[in-house]
């Protein structure tokens, strides 16, 4: 199905619009599951060390260190005319961590979901394991890492009674976590995601691309992202699989069509173009899902104008 849709200048410094101001929390990791073993990382096992009972694992961005346990920052908004548990969506940075770009970014989305009386948990997956990024090959291992990192923030919010329900969505590498966060190998968790909205994510992995899930996604992606290329995640969606999984892609849309800044080519060759029609169309689909409990099957190509 395509839509045309009418665009919208939606230039904006979230920071300064963000209408809540987050509490900074800090939340413990947990790893001791099933799913997960207590070998470190090494050049033989870069991919499946990520799933690991080990804060810290030894790859190269953490300089070999290897931590049992640790926490992890979070910053919680809650929407000011709460009085109980509401929906909340946790929000998972990409491979370059709390950058500038990415702290608006996810202001942004949580001022987006408190207006609409939801609430936020931006997760930082990065600064307590002094980590500066990890794009480029160490995605998949971040990605499986980090699905961990997400239902550590799960555990919180369900442990603090301030969620009804919970919600994960990631940018880039956060995009993968969130995949790699509701396959069913992620299951033995005692809590579980209501639905999932990775965005951008890389859907090489065999997990991933192959594998069942548990939940409900809608998984946004732009046919022009040359980091995290569309077409496996295509080739995910030709699964038959009983829970509603759909793809959206924003023709017209590269990497960084969500991220509010002037247009570059980053360090990776990766262009990154913020796409206003497309970040506003993807808000909105977020939180009308969130709102009907309406998930659908199959991929939906929607054209972002200017």
């Amino acid at each position: 199905m395509r839509l045309l849709f009418t665009a919208f200048v939606f230039l904006f410094s979230t920071v300064a619009l963000a209408e809540t101001q987050p509490t900074e929390v800090r939340i413990k990791w947990k790893g001791d599951y099933a799913h997960n073993s207590d070998k470190h990382w090494s050049k033989d096992n870069p991919y499946d060390s990520g799933f690991s009972k080990n804060f810290k694992n030894g790859t190269p961005q953490e300089f070999g260190d290897v931590q049992k346990d640790g926490e992890l920052n979070g910053f919680v908004y809650s929407p000011t005319a709460s009085k109980g548990p509401v929906p909340f969506v946790v929000v998972m940075h990409g491979c370059d961590g709390m950058t500038t770009s990415e702290k608006e970014w996810t202001a942004h989305v949580a001022d987006v979901l408190n207006k609409e009386g939801f609430g936020a948990l931006v997760l930082d997956s990065y600064t307590t394991r002094y980590v500066d990024n990890s794009c480029g090959l160490p995605d998949q291992h971040w990605g499986r890492r980090r699905a961990d990192d997400a239902y550590s923030a799960l555990d919180y919010l369900v442990d603090k009674k301030i969620a009804s329900e919970v919600y994960v969505m990631g940018y880039s590498n956060g995009g993968l976590a969130s995949l790699m966060a509701m396959t069913k190998k992620e299951a033995d968790h005692p809590h579980h995601f209501a639905a999932g909205f990775p965005i951008a994510p890389n859907c090489y992995s065999v997990i991933t691309k192959y594998g069942d899930y548990y939940a409900p996604m809608i998984v946004f992606t732009g046919d022009q992202d040359n980091a995290n290329p569309p077409a496996p995640c295509h080739e995910m969606m030709k699964k038959k699989r009983a829970t509603p999984i759909q793809l959206i892609e924003y023709q017209g849309a590269n990497h960084g069509f969500l991220l509010n800044q002037s247009p570059r080519i980053g360090d990776h060759g990766w262009a990154l173009t913020y796409n206003p029609a497309a970040e506003k169309n993807m808000m909105a689909t977020i939180i009308a899902a969130i709102k009907t409990k309406k998930f659908v099957k199959g991929v939906d190509v929607r054209r972002a104008s200017e």
